[in-house]
């Protein structure tokens, strides 16, 4: 009996060592198309899994793969995400390219939800970068001040001064 035991915990230890031992680690650096720097942040996962790394400060990642993990997909936001086929690479390097989406269709309300304008139902109000521009106010906030009906904006304490934003409604 004692054989026997000590038998099923050799083969339980090889099993496990031998699982173990299909796992390799893909490793490589994210950058831009822009400027060639790395890119922190980007989320490398395998397609198909909840398995995932996440990019360094300098846009490294490090990630274990097993054989039958296929492709790896990085994405970032305003960046086209792209898929890659892992065959029995070590190191990958990718290049994402940015992705123009324009947000001027969006809307996005208080409770920080997106939602087309049109599909609100209440009025929205539209101040552009060139009003605010035009309006040679030492910081963004103040340049709202009289654009946006229903806020008061007050500037508090001199030219360097904190802002206050009142709700008059």
């Amino acid at each position: 009996m004692r054989h026997f035991t000590l038998m099923l915990v050799f083969l339980f230890v090889a099993g496990i060592g031998g699982a173990l031992a299909q796992t390799r680690t893909v490793s490589g650096k994210v950058t831009s198309s822009q400027d060639g720097e790395g890119i922190p942040g980007v989320t490398v996962r395998i397609k198909g899994t909840t398995i995932g790394a996440i990019t360094d400060l300098d846009g490294y990642y490090e990630l274990n793969v097993r054989p039958d993990h296929r492709t790896l997909v990085f994405s970032y936001v305003s960046m086209k995400s792209q898929e890659v086929t892992l065959d029995n690479q070590t190191s990958i390097n990718v290049i994402l390219e940015p992705d123009v989406v324009l947000i001027d269709e969006v809307v996005v309300t208080a409770l920080g939800i997106s939602r087309e304008k049109k599909a609100l139902g209440y009025a929205v109000q539209d101040v552009k970068s060139d009003e605010l521009v035009r309006a040679g106010a030492t910081n963004a906030i103040s340049s709202l001040a009289g654009k946006i009906a229903g806020v008061q904006i007050n500037q508090i304490g001199g030219q360097i001064g904190a802002v206050r934003i009142h709700n008059q409604s």
